[in-house]
C-alpha cells in the first residue's frame, strides 16, 4: 500500500473512532445546557483564532495529544486529514445550532453542525459529536468525540474540490466518459439516469421517473419508478419497477426486478421471462431447474427452458436446501469478483455499485446495495472517498437440524472491510432459520460486536458457539459467539456467547430490544445451560462463567432499571451504561428478573469466598 493511503486511512480511523479521553469518575456533575452552549462558543472562538494550545485546553486528557492535535488542526483549517496543509476549502462549526442532550448524570452530548464550503461548489452540511462533562466543580471538558460521519463528508468534499481542475480524461476511463454523454442525452426523456452497467456490447442505463436522492435506492418507492435502456437506447424494461438488479446478478442472462414486494425476471432483449408475481426467487444449482419460485405458500420451478412448472405438490423446502445457490457456501465479494461493472451516473461517486439478489437481502446475508472500488475511475481509489468496502467475506459456519427435524438452521459470519469514515473491519453473525412447518426460510443478522464503543472486526475462531432453539410459539433464542472487548468485574473478556431473542414482525425475524450484555436474564428463567459457553478471557479459552461474571449478571439486572448503586465498584462498572437514579427498583423487576436474581444468588453461595454483595 502506498504511503498516502496509509496516512489518510490512519487519520480517518483515529477521528472515526469513538475514543474516550478520560477515566470516568463517580463524582461527575451534570452540566447545565447554558453552560455547555457558552463552552462551545468559547471553543469555537479559539478554533477561529487558530490558537492550538488554547483549543487543546478544552480536552480532558492531554495524554492523547496526537489524536487531539489532529482533530484541532482539521477543525481550525490548518491541515487536512492526511496532515498536509488545507488550502482547498474551509469548514466552520455552527455552535449556535448544536443539539444538546443528556447522556447520563455526568455527561452531555453536543451534536454540532459543520459546514464545508468552497466558492466554486455548493456547501456541504455535516456534523461532529462531542461529549462533555464537568470536573472540579465548574470546569467543563471534552471527554469523547465521534467523527465518523464528519470524516466521511470531509473526504467526499475534499475529493469534489480536488476534481474541479482535473479534466475528465484524467479521472475516468473512456467507456465511463462515453456513458456520461449518453446519460446526458437520455435526460431529455427521463427524470434521472441513475447508473450504467458495462456489458460486452456496450452500456445499459438505469433510468427513472420521479424523485431520487443522491443516487441511492430510495426508501419511498411511491416517489419514483425505474426502467432499463439498452446500448441501442431502446427501453427494454419499462419505467414501472421499484428495483432493477444488476444484469446477470441473480441468474445468468436475466435481470431480476421488483415491484410492490413481488419479484420477476426479464431477459436482455426485454422479454418478461417471469412475471412479477412471486414473493421470493431462489436460484438453484440444479441440472433441470434454474430457480425455485414462491408465491404465498405455493412453490414452482423456473425450468432451464425458461418455462414455469405447475404448482409443486407436497413440496418441502428442506429438500432443495443444498441446491440453493450460495447456501452453505463461503465466498468473497470484491471488485475482483465482479464481471460487469455498474457505475453511478455521477462524477462525485467513485465506487461501483452492486444491487444484490433479493433472496440474499431477505436472508439478511447482504445489504440492499454494496459499494466497491471502481477501476474505471482513476481517483478515489485510495480509501479516501465514500463508505464502500474493499471486500465482504461471507463465511459459512455450520448447519444443524434442531428440535425433532422441524427446525433447521444454517449459520454464517460476514466480515466487511470498510473504507472512508467507517474505516476498518466490521462483522455480523447470521442465522437462516429453515422452518419445516411453515415451509419457509427466514434470516436474521446482528453485529458481532457487543463492546461499549464503536467497534467490530473478525473473531479469533477459537470460539464458535452457534445455537438456535424455540422458547415458545413466538420466540426463538439465537446464541452465537460475539466480540465483547471489555472488562467485566475485573476480568478482560474478548469473546463470549451473546443471546438474541427473535420473534416475527411482518413475516421477518426481528430481535427483541435489550440493553443487557447478558440478555437471557431478561427473557428466560436461567438454568445450568446458561453457565456454559466459549469465552476468551485474558487470551485463554474458558468454557464456564466465573463467579465474577455471575455477579455482573446479577447486578446488571438491577442496573437496567437505573438502580443507584452505593458501592464505588459497581458505580464505575455499570453506571456508564445505565444512569443510576433510583434508590429502589424492586417494583420494576419482572417475574423472570426475580427468578434469575435468586437463581444467581444461589449459585454464588455455592462458591464460598467469592461472593460480593449484589447491591
Amino acid at each position: 500500500m502506498k504511503t498516502k493511503p496509509i496516512l489518510i486511512i490512519l487519520g480517518v480511523l483515529i477521528l472515526g473512532a469513538c475514543v474516550f479521553l478520560f477515566v470516568r469518575s463517580r463524582n461527575l456533575v451534570k452540566p447545565e445546557k447554558s453552560e455547555v452552549v457558552q463552552f462551545l462558543k468559547n471553543f469555537n472562538e479559539k478554533l477561529i483564532g487558530g490558537n492550538a494550545d488554547s483549543v487543546k485546553a478544552f480536552f480532558d486528557n492531554t495524554a492523547n495529544v496526537k489524536i487531539i492535535n489532529r482533530l484541532v488542526n482539521i477543525l481550525s483549517n490548518k491541515t487536512a486529514a492526511d496532515g498536509k496543509p488545507n488550502n482547498l476549502f474551509k469548514l466552520s462549526l455552527d455552535v449556535e445550532k448544536a443539539q444538546i442532550s443528556v447522556v447520563n448524570a455526568g455527561l452531555v452530548e453536543a451534536k454540532i453542525p459543520v459546514i464545508f464550503s468552497q466558492e466554486k461548489i455548493a456547501d456541504l452540511p455535516s456534523f461532529l459529536i462531542l461529549r462533555i462533562h464537568k470536573i472540579n466543580g465548574n470546569q467543563l471538558k471534552i471527554v469523547h468525540f465521534d467523527g465518523r460521519q464528519f470524516m466521511t463528508d470531509y473526504a467526499a468534499y475534499k475529493k469534489k474540490v480536488e476534481s474541479l481542475n482535473v479534466p475528465d480524461k484524467d479521472r475516468f476511463d473512456p467507456v465511463t466518459i462515453a456513458a456520461f454523454k449518453v446519460s446526458d442525452q437520455l435526460k431529455s426523456k427521463y427524470d434521472s439516469v441513475l447508473y450504467f452497467q458495462h456489458m460486452g456490447n456496450g452500456a445499459y442505463y438505469y433510468v427513472a421517473k420521479g424523485h431520487f436522492s443522491d443516487y441511492q435506492v430510495p426508501k419511498d418507492k411511491d416517489s419514483y419508478k425505474v426502467g432499463l435502456v439498452n446500448p441501442q437506447l431502446k427501453e427494454i424494461i419499462p419505467v414501472e419497477y421499484d428495483v432493477i438488479h444488476n444484469i446477470n446478478g441473480t441468474l445468468d442472462g436475466l435481470i431480476e426486478v421488483e415491484k410492490e414486494g413481488k419479484k420477476g425476471y426479464f431477459d436482455t432483449t426485454g422479454k418478461a421471462v417471469v412475471t412479477v408475481n412471486y414473493d421470493q426467487v431462489l436460484p438453484l444449482t440444479d441440472s433441470a431447474n434454474l430457480a425455485l419460485l414462491r408465491n404465498g405458500d405455493d412453490y414452482f420451478y423456473l425450468k432451464k427452458d425458461l418455462s414455469i412448472s405447475e404448482k409443486l405438490a407436497d413440496f418441502k423446502i428442506n429438500t432443495v436446501l443444498k441446491k440453493i445457490r450460495d447456501f452453505e457456501k463461503t465466498y468473497t465479494i470484491s471488485d475482483k469478483s465482479v464481471k460487469n461493472i455498474m457505475e453511478y451516473n455521477s462524477r462525485d461517486y467513485y465506487n461501483s455499485i452492486i444491487i444484490p439478489p433479493s433472496y440474499l437481502v431477505e436472508w439478511d446475508i447482504l445489504p440492499k446495495t454494496i459499494e466497491l472500488p471502481n477501476p474505471l475511475r482513476k481517483t478515489g481509489q485510495d480509501g479516501e472517498d465514500g463508505d464502500g468496502v474493499t471486500y465482504s467475506q461471507i463465511n459459512f459456519d455450520s448447519y444443524k437440524p434442531e428440535e425433532q427435524n422441524w427446525l433447521e438452521a444454517a449459520y454464517y459470519s460476514v466480515v466487511s472491510d470498510y473504507v472512508g469514515g467507517r474505516g476498518g473491519l466490521y462483522g455480523t453473525k447470521n442465522v437462516l432459520l429453515v422452518d419445516n412447518k411453515q415451509n419457509k426460510i427466514m434470516g436474521f443478522s446482528a453485529g458481532n460486536y457487543q463492546g461499549n464503543e464503536e467497534g467490530g472486526g473478525e473473531l479469533s475462531g477459537k470460539c464458535n458457539d452457534n445455537y438456535l432453539r424455540k422458547i415458545n410459539d413466538t420466540l426463538y433464542e439465537f446464541k452465537t459467539t460475539s466480540l465483547f472487548d471489555q472488562t467485566i468485574n475485573g476480568i478482560s473478556v474478548s469473546e463470549g456467547p451473546y443471546y438474541h431473542y427473535l420473534h416475527f414482525v411482518k413475516g421477518k425475524l426481528t430481535a427483541l430490544p435489550s440493553e443487557r450484555l447478558f440478555s437471557f436474564t431478561q427473557f428466560v428463567k436461567m438454568d445450568e445451560t446458561y453457565l456454559y459457553g466459549c469465552f476468551m478471557i485474558d487470551d485463554k479459552h474458558v468454557d464456564k462463567v466465573s463467579p465474577e461474571i455471575l455477579q455482573y449478571m446479577k447486578n446488571e439486572i438491577f442496573a437496567s432499571y437505573h438502580y443507584k448503586f452505593k458501592n464505588d465498584k459497581w458505580i464505575k462498572e455499570l453506571e456508564y451504561r445505565f444512569e443510576g437514579k433510583n434508590a429502589s427498583v424492586d417494583d420494576s423487576l419482572t417475574t423472570i428478573d426475580k427468578y434469575n436474581i435468586n437463581w444467581i444468588s444461589q449459585k454464588l453461595k455455592e462458591q464460598p469466598g467469592k461472593v460480593l454483595a449484589a447491591k
